[in-house]
């Protein structure tokens, strides 16, 4: 029996033991097999390349330039999403950096041996360094079976909204089969070590103490040899033989599975574009295309060969976690949509030359999305569903296919600028609540709902209120304001949509206007995100933010109550926007706030959005009626600050037999609580809050 030679370091150090005796030939197999592996992988992106297209947007053109370095860090590297899931999060993580650490341990495994050692006659896994490489690839290893046996308790409990098949068990089984292999390896590897090699008994203590995951699988070793190192060297070489093959089998079998999502996730996020989150693309211009009426219009998605590279590529990237689907408010309610299944089955039918709608998805499945954004805040890789809903709504609305409601409010948006259908004449009773917007610091957008609800224009005249108050130089456009054009838009109406923002962009440059308040979130985020592309950059508040600002300044003091209430996150203001502050600073200056357990990024929708408001689906039980038995859980009295949700809430309040349930703007709350009134009651004022 020949021992393998350890190399004694000058300093009395020691260095990794690679190989028990494993003969060349062995090696040779291993080296060919690894570029038939290399040569594998190389194929499968040429497949991918292929599948994902080519043309004007190839994703391989000036790669460095498309590269986003900031989403390979947060989303890739740090997994800046996964913990929103505490279980999931924490299970992924381990398997994540488990498979890093263990892929980092065999990279320099094979620079050590193949390499450094054949090539050069010099080794780097020596000495601390080879300590601190032993440390951190036990760790990797229990890091990653820790991961697995987490996800294969969550799968087998059942008591989490998981699609499982048989695939999912597959890649979980021959990753802890793996892990378990390198451990079986390791363990012999160090009892042969220990008992062949020259070693003193101070040196094994000390190296095993790095190894000590190795070590305890050592032990197991020497309880089964019983001193038979001849069979133990057989056996090492046999191990070897069968790790090797196992990664080689789950590495080509990782192409065709859901693990593939290893490199078409990360592949995803980095050639993922910038885009505001609150903002749709512009597909064209109106005014360009009232100049040229012959230019070629592509407008919508209508089979899934009308995908960009970057929205194939966005579908494959899609694991199928369901993280989408369970926060998706639309699908709790009942209703068809499914976000999770929106990517699911463009990824089915990716190659496919046939009409989306209706025959992967019904109408009813792209009227259903609120437009929420939940399944984008949840996902982990940056997918975002909700997109391509809005692109299929697009293509229905160019082919007529439209129900009586939705047809109607068009209509009103076409004669009325409003959708609600009522005379604009209407609007100029906020030139006598206030004044007529004349190069004042604010113009306050009162609004559709605020205009002509009249729930609803309670909270335009709280507001009003408020900011005479605090002697804010503030005006109205009555008549010559429109409607902003968001539901439209989020409709599927792009022509509509335009159509009323170019009517307000000439207002606005008719008065100069430089800043909005508005009690929308919906026109907030249009006003912010969306405008830009017509008029350039406008600097638009929410009413929470003023208000906010007016007692953060002691422009406006207000008494505390008694009263305790949750606040519910509008959508567009909160998840979309990030204003998750201004409402709860208000809120805790004048009353206690309680947070629902959906609260902040996580809120719940409303059901409004998305022009949802504006006409029913089929659903098991309305979204709304979801929200409020949420909030009644923690309070009789709800705050909102959308015009939107203190609608649908209220009317979910009425059906769910709810009277005793108090919801209020937060502006209604604040007037209610204001001390004193400033001297002006024009709201003409020059003071700048």
């Amino acid at each position: 029996m020949t021992i393998p030679q350890i190399f004694l370091l000058n300093d009395g150090g020691i260095e990794r033991v690679n190989l028990f005796q494993i003969p060349l030939w062995e090696l040779y197999i291993h080296y060919a097999l690894t570029v038939v592996l290399v040569l594998f992988y190389i194929y499968w992106f040429y497949g991918l390349y292929k599948k994902i297209g080519t043309g004007k947007e190839n994703l391989l053109k000036r790669i460095w330039h498309n590269i986003r370095w900031k989403n390979i860090i947060l989303y890739g590297v740090l997994q800046k999403k996964f913990p929103r899931d505490r279980y999931a999060g924490l299970m992924h993580i381990l398997i994540f950096y488990g498979l890093v650490l263990l892929t980092i341990s065999t990279a320099l495994v094979a620079l050590d041996q193949d390499i450094l050692n054949d090539w050069f006659h010099t080794r780097i896994l020596v000495g601390g360094f080879y300590l601190v490489f032993e440390l951190w690839s036990d760790t990797g290893g229990l890091m990653l079976i820790a991961g697995i046996l987490m996800a294969f308790y969550r799968r087998l409990r059942k008591k989490v909204l998981l699609e499982t098949v048989w695939d999912d068990y597959t890649v979980l089984s021959l990753l802890l089969i793996i892990a378990l292999e390198g451990f079986f390896l390791e363990g012999l590897n160090i009892y042969l070590e220990n008992n062949l090699l020259n070693y003193s008994n101070v040196d094994i203590i000390y190296e095993n103490s790095f190894r000590y995951i190795g070590s305890l699988f050592s032990l197991i070793w020497a309880s089964i040899l019983n001193n038979n190192y001849t069979s133990g060297i057989e056996i090492y070489r046999i191990l070897w033989a069968v790790h090797f093959s196992t990664v080689f089998a789950t590495l080509i079998y990782a192409l065709y599975s859901k693990l593939s999502h290893v490199i078409l996730s990360p592949l995803y996020i980095t050639f993922k574009p910038e885009r505001v989150r609150g903002e749709m693309p512009t597909p064209f211009l109106l005014t360009e295309l009232m100049e040229n009426p012959d230019m070629e219009l592509k407008i919508g998605i209508k089979k899934p060969v009308d995908l960009k590279p970057i929205q194939r590529m966005e579908t494959l990237a899609c694991t199928n976690c369901g993280r989408c689907e369970r926060a998706c408010p639309a699908f709790a309610a009942g209703r068809e949509l499914s976000p999770r299944k929106t990517m699911q089955n463009l990824k089915k039918h990716i190659l496919e030359d046939k009409e989306l709608i209706p025959e992967i998805f019904s109408e009813q499945f792209i009227w259903s999305c609120t437009t929420c954004q939940a399944c984008v805040e949840e996902c982990p890789v940056l997918i975002d569903p909700q997109s391509y809903i809005l692109e299929m709504r697009r293509t229905l609305v160019m082919e007529s296919k439209l129900d009586k409601q939705q047809v109607q409010f068009l209509n009103n948006l076409t004669y009325t600028r409003n959708p609600l259908g009522n005379s604009p004449d209407e609007r100029n009773i906020w030139i006598e609540k206030s004044k007529k917007y004349d190069n004042d610091e604010y113009l306050l957008w009162i609004g559709c709902m605020p205009s002509f609800d009249p729930r609803t224009k309670n909270v335009a005249e709280s507001l009003i209120k408020i900011l005479k108050s605090a002697n804010v130089s503030f005006g109205v456009l009555g008549d010559e304001e429109a409607c902003c054009g968001e539901s439209a838009r989020r409709l599927g109406e792009e022509s509509r949509f335009q159509e009323l923002v170019l009517q307000n962009v000439e207002t606005f440059k008719k008065y100069n206007v430089k800043k909005i308040i508005t009690m929308c979130p919906h026109g907030y985020n249009t006003f912010r995100n969306e405008y830009k592309k017509f008029i350039g950059e406008l600097e638009v508040y929410h009413h929470t933010q003023i208000i906010e600002k007016l007692i953060e300044e002691n422009k406006i003091k207000v008494n505390r109550t008694n009263d305790v209430f949750t606040y519910h996150d509008p959508c567009y203001l909160g998840r979309i926007n990030g204003e998750f502050d201004a409402p709860r600073f208000i809120l805790k200056n004048t009353a206690e706030l309680k947070e629902m357990e959906r609260s902040r990024d996580k809120s719940f929708c409303c059901g409004g959005g998305g022009a949802s408001y504006w006409y029913k689906v089929n659903e098991k039980t309305p979204i709304s009626q979801i929200r409020i038995k949420e909030a009644y859980e923690k309070s009789k009295n709800v705050a909102v600050a959308c015009p939107f949700c203190l609608g649908m809430l209220e009317d979910a309040a009425r059906t769910s037999n709810m009277e005793d349930v108090k919801i209020m703007d937060i502006s209604e709350i604040i007037a209610k609580q204001i001390q004193y009134l400033g001297s002006s009651e024009s709201g003409s004022s020059n003071s700048r809050p």
